[in-house]
């Protein structure tokens, strides 16, 4: 936790990071975001109920975010910082967990990192949308055309990532929601993000998806799970997992364009690929495979522009 550490010591300073700073933001969120929809569909296949899951993960990311803020932080409660970091959260926390939580129980962990690749081929389309004064260039639309193919291969090709199980028009369509949830959430990030300070960004996103997730848990009718070690021990990783990911995410988005961020985006499909066949007895095939490369090209038309800026 050495960079989340200096990541909440530095929360003011917004200057360009230095290389070494970037790779590491990269790699925590990346390895950490990668890894948590592994955790998380290890814990549905041992029949834990995903509307309890999302529940606890969120009360306990929340109420740790606000316990380090009340404790260490001074500063004068900010309306306008509530009311963006609400509107963020909406999107990139409280839709993006219930959409892909649900996905995971009809495709692999390994399908769900993959797709989560392709926000940024999207965040070009919201970028234009809600951030007019960055460019955007033909080469990135294009991008979008050569990443929904990929996608749309997929859904062709009846791809789960399962062995003779899943449906992926449903946890397809699913993480598909998931993704343009996390591209406008990016954007949102890059636009309100770098006027505070990141534990408070973070800490005031959670109030209003607290208070929508908890209304789901008790409208739904379900009960509170019973954790044996070994679940309870992957729950608190996939905090870790999360806190992690999010705070070296918004410290990084705070410094680069929406777009630059995109670098996390090759790595996560990676980690959760790897990590689904090795421990969930998931599949990479020739159809994941072309999909991959349909998306990882759209991914370096995406970030051709800002790596060669």
């Amino acid at each position: 936790f050495i960079i989340n550490i200096s990541i909440m010591k530095n929360n003011n300073l917004h200057q360009k990071p230095s290389l070494i700073q970037t790779i590491s933001a990269v790699l925590t969120a990346g390895v950490m975001w990668g890894s948590g929809n592994v955790i998380i569909r290890s814990l549905l296949l041992e029949g834990l109920n995903e509307i309890f899951l999302v529940t606890a993960r969120v009360l306990i990311i929340g109420t740790l975010l606000f316990s380090y803020y009340i404790i260490f932080n001074k500063d004068k409660f900010d309306k306008q910082l509530l009311k963006e970091a609400s509107f963020t959260g909406l999107a990139s926390i409280f839709f993006v967990s219930w959409a892909f939580i649900f996905a995971l129980q009809y495709i692999s962990s390994g399908l769900v990192t993959l797709l989560i690749s392709s926000a940024p081929i999207f965040t070009a389309m919201w970028v234009k949308l809600i951030l007019k004064q960055e460019k955007i260039s033909k080469l990135k639309y294009l991008s979008v055309v050569v990443g929904f193919s990929g996608i749309a291969y997929l859904f062709i090709s009846q791809e789960t990532g399962l062995l003779n199980q899943g449906n992926i028009f449903l946890g397809g369509s699913l993480a598909f929601l998931g993704v343009q949830c996390i591209a406008l959430a990016t954007v949102l990030n890059r636009k309100y993000a770098p006027r505070y300070k990141v534990n408070s960004w973070l800490t005031f996103q959670y109030p209003l998806v607290i208070i929508l997730t908890l209304l789901t848990f008790f409208i739904s009718g379900v009960g509170i799970d019973v954790l044996n070690l070994s679940q309870l021990l992957r729950l608190v990783a996939l905090v870790v997992c999360n806190l992690g990911a999010f705070l070296s995410f918004t410290w990084l988005i705070q410094r680069v364009s929406a777009l630059q961020v995109a670098s996390i985006d090759y790595l996560v499909p990676v980690v959760g690929v790897t990590a689904g066949v090795l421990f969930l007895g998931e599949t990479f095939n020739r159809n994941i495979l072309i999909s991959s490369l349909f998306i990882f090209v759209s991914l370096l038309l995406t970030t051709k522009d800002e790596f060669s800026d």
